[in-house]
Parts: structure tokens; sequence; C-alpha cells
């Protein structure tokens, strides 16, 4: 039998079967093809094979393969956290003020969708607190790549319906920092739905001990989806390789061609580089090469330092807390 994830953790998760039956279940054995090297096996819209047992429980036996997924790297557990998977849309919502826009955590949740072909939305919320000229010029220059924007206030009932009319019909993972209004809006677009939530984390999800685990609840319409993810303070990245960093930047990935180095171009400080020119002449904004500047570093730090012999990965502890101002 094949149902979805709802929520869980460790050994134990919620699975929606295709008759709408919530079955409890464990995994039949301690590695589950397909999840090999992830820090939690399975996430919120998953997909799995399942062997009934009693009523209302079971055994998941596979992972079918995901069609998309949203993960970030958990330093604690030092290995790469599935936070979302087989959802149509990433929503990436962020607060015009309190807290203030965040262009770099938008930049960081943006790398899969853009390298994966995944739609993306960026909703700023809270918009009756004032747009101010930076934040206006910075989504207008994310619409110039592809990305979609849509302006919402929860307390104003502005762009709610919008976001409804995007998300209908199609699973939907919710991401953002904590503070933004994630939750008020998921209320707005159907009353109740954060008790709803709720209700899910209480009765299917006991004992996560992960930082992150999202829920996936369906809508009333019967057609629509949503994950909802508890708010990232900070979203780690690894597992990409620094040199191909820049296909996950579409502005960067529309000139790095030019580079007289070609693909070994890392965009740092060779010379003739195009992605360099562009940022310097305002084809790239400044902080999108910034964003992707201190990725880079990340990236290739956590790299090498790995690769010393005898040396242990470096402890996130003992490193500066990027907050993304």
């Amino acid at each position: 039998m094949i149902g979805t994830v709802i929520s869980g953790a460790n050994n134990a998760f919620s699975v929606l079967a295709e008759n709408g039956e919530l079955v409890r279940c464990t995994l039949k054995s301690k590695r589950l093809k397909g999840a090999e090297g992830f820090y939690n096996p399975l996430a919120a819209g998953d997909l799995v094979a399942y062997e009934a047992a009693s009523s209302g429980y079971g055994s998941i036996t596979a992972l079918i393969p995901r069609k998309s997924l949203f993960w970030r790297y958990n330093e604690k557990g030092r290995a790469t956290q599935a936070i979302a998977a087989n959802m149509d849309l990433l929503v990436c919502v962020s607060s015009a003020a309190m807290p203030p826009f965040r262009p770099r955590f938008v930049d960081r949740v943006s790398l899969e969708p853009a390298s994966e072909g995944l739609p993306f939305l960026i909703v700023l919320n809270k918009t009756d607190l004032g747009l101010d000229d930076d934040t206006a010029e910075r989504l207008a220059d994310y619409r110039s790549m592809g990305f979609e924007t849509l302006e919402t206030s929860v307390e104003k009932g502005v762009g709610v319906d919008e976001l409804m009319e995007r998300i209908r019909g199609k699973t939907a993972a919710f991401v953002g920092q904590s503070g933004v209004g994630k939750s008020s809006l998921l209320n707005a677009l159907e009353p109740g739905l954060g008790l709803r939530v709720g209700e899910v984390c209480e009765k299917y999800a006991r004992g996560r001990h992960t930082t992150v685990a999202a829920i996936l609840v369906q809508l009333e319409d019967g057609l629509s989806r949503v994950i909802d993810t508890p708010g990232f303070r900070r979203l780690a990245v690894r597992g990409i390789d620094p040199v191909s960093l820049g296909a996950c930047f579409p502005d960067i990935r529309a000139v790095q061609g030019r580079c007289a180095l070609g693909a070994r171009c890392s965009h740092v400080d060779e010379p003739n580089c195009a992605v360099r020119a562009a940022a310097q002449s305002g084809a790239i904004h400044e902080d999108r090469y910034e964003s992707y500047l201190r990725i880079f570093e990340e990236l290739q730090d956590t790299k090498s330092y790995a690769k010393k012999s005898g040396r242990p990965r470096r402890d996130p502890k003992d490193e500066e807390i990027d907050d993304y101002e």
C-alpha cells in the first residue's frame, strides 16, 4: 500500500493512506533505501510503501523516489536533514518589518528550487508596516531573475486570496524565519488551520527530537495541501560543490559562461571574471553577489576542513552565527 507521510521522526510516522485513513507506522528495517546519508529517513510529503499490521498501524517498507525536496544541513547531527518532500511549490515567507526583510535568507532558501527548477514564490508579509525602497528594489530584482513575488498583509487582508489561488490544487511547502507571520498567514488562508497543525503535532508527532519537523495538512477544498515548517533561525548549506554554486543563482548562471576561465572560475578573484564585472556594474545586485561569496566561503571552508587528516568536521558552535542581515 502507498501513503503520504504527514509528520514524524525517529521511528514513528503518521502516514495518510490513499483511503484517507491515518496510519501510525514504524520503519520495517533500520535502513530505508533512498534515505541513506540523511539525518532523518523521512520528511513530511514523502510517499512511502507500507504494510498494514493491526488496525491503524503499519510498517514502512520503502521510500518512493522524491520529485522534489527541501532540505537543510543539520549542524547538530552533521548531516543533511530532509524538511519537506514532493511539493509543487516552495513558498518563502519573509516580512517587511518586525523582523526586517532578510534577503540573504531568501537567497539560501532559493538554492534548491533554482537548481532543480521547482517553482519558487517569495511572499513579503506584514506590508501594512510599510515597504521601504531597498526592499522594493530587492523584490524587483528577484522578479527579474524569474522568481515570483507576492506582497501580503494578514492585518489588512491583502494578498491572501491571491496566495490561496496560487497554491490551489498543489502541495505547497511554507518556509520562513521565526516571527515573519507564517502561522498567521496560514490561518488567514483557512481559518483554524493553525489549530489543525497543532492537533497533528500533538497526536501524530510524539517523540520528536529533531530541531525542525514539518507537518503536512490537507485543506478543506480537498485539492490543496500545505507543509508547515517551524521557523528557522539559521539555514546552513552543505553538500554543494563550491564550483557548482553559481548554477544555483539564476543571475550568476546567466553570465558565468563568459568568464575567461569558464567552468573553473569561482567568481571570487579570478581575472576577467564576467560575474564580478556584472556585480561591479550593477547587472548583478551587489547583495546577491555578497550572498554568493558568503555561501561559497562556507562551502569551501567546511569542505577543506573536513578533509584534513585526523580532524573532525568543524563544530558550528565555534563559528560566527550569520543571521543574514
